[in-house]
This record gives structure tokens, C-alpha cells and sequence, in this order.
């Protein structure tokens, strides 16, 4: 038995074919353009010439990459950003299904509430089943640019993944370092305060015997108060990095047991080898996650453009169902219904809608387009900055070893003169102490190279 159809169906399949063709004449949506982007530098300005390059593998030691790889496997804002990229991944997911046809099922009942006639009427019931499928045709690309734009929303959720892990290796190790420079500087300085406890007594009894000014007494206990708050800082610095260990590796106070953090080895005299890029602007602005979401970002507003241009264009779909029904099963086979249905959208009253849309659409992509802009410039003047920082404090660090070795040399003097009594005690103490001094400067400045050398590779996007 032949489907039936509606009488109009011809009728409105020629209207809508009429309508179709008549679109085709015009001129489809208008090619929305992708914003420029400034060329990059050849070269980076404050690159030094020689030196090794930049590699991650150079600043972990054992135990520090231990305590990287734990923090990757347990840290929260790694989950978080897998998440996101999860539900990035089921939104595109869903973004796809506007590509392929729709379809539904429904099942119904019925039977009349009140009889036609009194008791004993025979009550009449039927029932009825559909199946229906739905299309709509991506005249103007704008379904394949909502999709376009989900992919590009999944791209930059993955970014942030990378982003997180770098972010996430930088402050494990700059809490690792400074535990480490905590730990060190710890023991000078509790040798410091034990120099000055001893050089105020002799200060004081000098000042009895009339051989110093009171002044010189006051200089003294002044003195041995900066040793005591130095000591209290650095344990309170010590306790603080490994709270923040346990809070980067997601564990409970008071952080990871470690068997003895230290800086990385370095050269000979202590200084951090010297880096090179070793690559171009372009090669690193490439490699950087936060400038790979930012041109995301672009392209999902370029494709949200492009999809609000192609709304404001007629929308063409199908529809076609087929049913049947009766008052009993054996009616279902004998009375079914079939029906085919185009439905042409033509946007001619909702126009202002439809524009505030596209503009909105185009101001969030200059707004996309302005932050990557933005992004590449930081980009750029963080890798710069990293160098001409690394740069300073190879010079304060050789400064200061020129420093050290004269209060070596001052105290070896010192030492030999009160063995021949040629000074006081005091004054060899004033020697030791000036040395103590010139060494707490050294890994204080070497807690800051290395520093200088996580923060350089995070702008590299090593590791």
C-alpha cells in the first residue's frame, strides 16, 4: 500500500524549490577576514652568544625531579584543567550532532472521559505510534563554523593543560630551591649569631676597660638582633616553602620528607652555566601555550563570526515522519501515514536581531584578536626580561666571589695576627663575621640565578 501524503505537499515543495533557487542568485555571507598578526623578531636582543642551551634536564636533581613527577601525577589544577578538557571534548561532542539528522519516536493513547451514551456504552480506545526525522541543510557554512568553533574551544582547554603542568614545575622547584637556600643559610647563620653573642660580650667588656665608646656596644647588640631575626626568618621561610611543597603534591602539613634539598650544583665557582635560546621568537612563540590559546581563541571567534554572519541567511531543512494508529493492533499495518516537509526560514523581520549578533560577534573577535596581540607582546618581553635578569646576576654573582675570596684572605690575616697578639679577639671576630656575611650574599644571590633559570625556562616552554 502506497504512503499517503498531504494534498499541499506538491504545492509547498515548489514554493520552497522556488524560494531556494531564487537564494541561490544572491550573494552568500560576506568571507569574514582574520585578523593580521605583527611579525615576531628574528632574534632575541639579550641571547647570549655562547653558553649552553636552555634545557630543563639541567636544573632537577634526583630528588627534585621525585618530587616533580609526584606533584604531575596528585596536584588539583592539573585535574581541574583534564576536566575542562573533558568537558571541552563532550561540548564538541554535541557540536557535532548539529551536522546529522535528527530523529525522534513517540508512542500515545487514548480513549474519550465521557461516553456518548448511558451505561452500559461501550467505551472506545485507540492508540498511535510516529517516527520522525529532521535535517537542516548548512547552506552558508554556519553549522560547520559553530563546529570549527568547539574544536578550537578544545584546543585552547588542552593549552591550559600544558600551561598548568609548566606553571606547576616552576613553583615546585623555585619552593625546592628556596628550601634548599632556607636549610643552607640556616646553618650560617646560626654560626653568625653564636660570632655575635660571643663579639658583644667582648665589646662590652672593652667598653668597661675604656678601650671602645659605648656606641660601639650599642653597634654590637644591634648587630646580634639582625642575626637573631635573619635565623627566625630563614626557619619561617624553611616551613613556609614545605606547606607549600604539600599543597603543590595535594598532601597533608607539614609537606614531603626530604633527605637533604640543596641548589643545583652549577660550575665550579657556584655561578649557574650560561644559557642561550638557542631558537628564534617564532619557534618559542609557537611553543608557548598561553599564545596557542590565545590564537584559539581567535580562531573560535573568527568561526562565531562567521557562523552569526550565515544566520542572517535562509535556513533550509527536511522533515519527514511516518505513523500509523487504530483502535487495535491489527489497524496499524493497514493505515500508515508517511509525510514529507521542507521548511525554509527566510530572516526578513527579525533583521535587527540578527545584526546586533553579527556586531557582537565581530567585537568579540577584535577583543580576540587584541589579546593575542597583547599575549605575544608579554610573551616576548618575559623571555627578554628573563635573559637581561639572568644576564645581571652573573654579574652580581662573579661581584660577589670577588668579594668573598678578600674576606677569606682578610680573615686568614686576622687569624694569624691574634695568634701573634696583634689584635683582640674582637677584632678577628669583626673579620669572621664580615666573611659569614659575604657568604650568606653569595646563595642568596645563587638562590636568585636559579630562580632566574626556572622562570626563563617556564618562558621557554621547556620541560
Amino acid at each position: 500500500m502506497r504512503p499517503a501524503c498531504p494534498a499541499g505537499l506538491t504545492a509547498a515543495a515548489a514554493a520552497c524549490l522556488a524560494l531556494l533557487l531564487g537564494g541561490c542568485a544572491w550573494r552568500g555571507p560576506a568571507a569574514v577576514p582574520a585578523p593580521a598578526e605583527r611579525p615576531t623578531p628574528e632574534r632575541w636582543q639579550a641571547d647570549p652568544d655562547s653558553g649552553a642551551p636552555a634545557d630543563w634536564a639541567l636544573l632537577a636533581d634526583p630528588e627534585l625531579q621525585a618530587l616533580l613527577q609526584r606533584a604531575e601525577a596528585a596536584n588539583r589544577d592539573l585535574v581541574q584543567a583534564a576536566l575542562r578538557i573533558e568537558q571541552a571534548r563532550l561540548q564538541a561532542g554535541l557540536g557535532e550532532l548539529r551536522l546529522t539528522p535528527s530523529a525522534g519516536v513517540s508512542l500515545g493513547a487514548n480513549r474519550p472521559l465521557d461516553p456518548p451514551a448511558p451505561l452500559p456504552a461501550r467505551t472506545t480506545r485507540s492508540y498511535g505510534a510516529s517516527v520522525g526525522v529532521g535535517y537542516e541543510l548548512d547552506l552558508w557554512g554556519r553549522l560547520a563554523a559553530l563546529r570549527t568553533a568547539d574544536a578550537a574551544q578544545l584546543r585552547a582547554a588542552q593549552t591550559d593543560l600544558r600551561a598548568a603542568r609548566l606553571l606547576l614545575r616552576q613553583r615546585v622547584a623555585e619552593s625546592y630551591w628556596q628550601l634548599a637556600a632556607a636549610r643552607t643559610q640556616g646553618a650560617l647563620a646560626q654560626e653568625q649569631l653564636l660570632l655575635n653573642r660571643e663579639l658583644l660580650a667582648a665589646t662590652r667588656l672593652r667598653v668597661q676597660e675604656g678601650q671602645l665608646l659605648p656606641i660601639e656596644l650599642d653597634r654590637a647588640a644591634a648587630t646580634l638582633q639582625q642575626a637573631e631575626q635573619r635565623l627566625a626568618d630563614l626557619q619561617a621561610d624553611g616551613a613556609q616553602q614545605r606547606l607549600q611543597l604539600a599543597l603543590l603534591l595535594d598532601e597533608t602539613p607539614p609537606g614531603p620528607a626530604l633527605q637533604q634539598p640543596r641548589l643545583p650544583a652549577g660550575a665550579a665557582d657556584g655561578l649557574p652555566p650560561p644559557w642561550r635560546v638557542g631558537e628564534g621568537p617564532a619557534a618559542v612563540l609557537e611553543r608557548r601555550p598561553d599564545v596557542q590559546r590565545a590564537r584559539a581563541q581567535v580562531d573560535a571567534a573568527l568561526a562565531r563570526s562567521q557562523a552569526a554572519e550565515a544566520q542572517r541567511y535562509p535556513a533550509l531543512s527536511f522533515s519527514a515522519s511516518l505513523g500509523t494508529g487504530g483502535s487495535a493492533a491489527r489497524d496499524w499495518l493497514s493505515n500508515p501515514v508517511a509525510s514529507l516537509a521542507g521548511n525554509l526560514v527566510v530572516p526578513l523581520i527579525d533583521w535587527r536581531r540578527l545584526d546586533l549578533q553579527r556586531d557582537a560577534a565581530r567585537t568579540e573577535l577584535e577583543l580576540a584578536a587584541l589579546a593575542l596581540r597583547e599575549t605575544v607582546a608579554r610573551a616576548l618581553v618575559e623571555v627578554e626580561s628573563a635573559l637581561i635578569d639572568g644576564e645581571r646576576l652573573r654579574q652580581q654573582l662573579a661581584a660577589n666571589a670577588t668579594r668573598l675570596r678578600e674576606t677569606q684572605a682578610a680573615e686568614r690575616v686576622a687569624a694569624l695576627r691574634l695568634e701573634a697578639g696583634a689584635i683582640a679577639r674582637a677584632d678577628f671576630l669583626q673579620a669572621k663575621n664580615a666573611r659569614l656575611e659575604a657568604e650568606q650574599g653569595r646563595l642568596q644571590l645563587q638562590l636568585r640565578a636559579w630562580l632566574n633559570r626556572g622562570q626563563l625556562a617556564r618562558a621557554l616552554a621547556l620541560g
